[in-house]
């Protein structure tokens, strides 16, 4: 629980993607902001991470009064559905204890520098000691950019392959992330396709995973379709099962041979 207060901007009846909801919804900013305002508070009262297990979209649409609120929400970028529950992106910035403590702390520094810039510097206080003021912190938000007949190609493309089926509605982050890029979306069918082909992985893959980037490798479907998975790894050498035992030779295993005569020595002593 993150306190009695919520930290909200100031512009935010002006960010494009308040604008957007009310598109969605069907609510006018207002009805959107004070939705919204109903929304935040309640995961500041009830979420110490931003995650919520065992809600979902349904939930959010009746907390706020509003069919299709919640799907708004995933949409421009300000929630996920996750296979747990719900998630906030970047609540640590704006909901969490910390935030509101960055959130005051800048409150104090400005109010020092308004009163030094009119009637000099605090007592003892000289301008240098004053903490440099920090940029101010806002919530840079996806655009909502992929087309909903996208994903719902991709979903029933992958569900109909040889990957772990996705049973929720809504797409994973990093989904979000390759539909809003024309040339994955060309290739990602020649990508299922091959998957089905490769015998590399040992479990089925995922889409987070196949939708995934992994640093500087890249994206998980150049790597697929460039051939990096196409051979075999010593790891499968023995299928399934276990790998044969070590067979010891020379001195190590006369050494072994001595140790165990002597404890079969001294079982029959006692």
């Amino acid at each position: 629980m993150a306190g009695d207060w919520l930290k909200m901007r100031h512009d935010l009846a002006d960010d494009p993607a308040v604008i957007r909801l009310g598109v969605l919804s069907g609510l006018e900013d207002d009805a959107v902001i004070g939705r919204l305002f109903r929304l935040w508070s309640w995961a500041d009262r009830h979420s110490k991470d931003g995650q919520v297990e065992g809600l979902d979209l349904s939930w959010v649409d009746r907390l706020t009064r509003c069919d299709g609120f919640g799907a708004a929400l995933v949409r421009v970028g300000w929630l996920v559905e996750t296979d747990m529950g719900l998630c906030f992106p970047r609540f640590d910035r704006h909901c969490s204890d910390s935030a509101k403590s960055r959130a005051l702390g800048r409150s104090r520094v400005e109010a020092h520098r308004n009163a030094a810039s009119i009637t000099g510097s605090p007592q003892g206080v000289t301008a240098e000691a004053l903490p440099e003021k920090k940029r101010e912190e806002v919530l840079l938000l996806p655009r909502e950019s992929f087309a909903p007949e996208d994903w719902a190609a991709l979903r029933k493309a992958w569900n109909a392959g040889p990957g772990k089926p996705w049973r929720m509605t809504n797409p994973p982050p990093p989904t979000v992330d390759r539909l809003v890029e024309p040339d994955w979306i060309a290739a990602y069918p020649a990508g299922i396709a091959k998957l089905a082909k490769v015998q590399f992985f040992r479990t089925r893959v995922t889409l987070r995973q196949f939708c995934g980037v992994e640093g500087k490798k890249g994206r998980f479907l150049d790597r697929l379709l460039g051939g990096e998975f196409d051979e075999v790894t010593k790891r499968s050498d023995f299928g399934d099962g276990p790998a044969p035992p070590k067979v010891w030779t020379g001195e190590v295993a006369e050494a072994f041979e001595r140790t165990r005569r002597k404890l079969a020595a001294m079982d029959g002593k006692t």
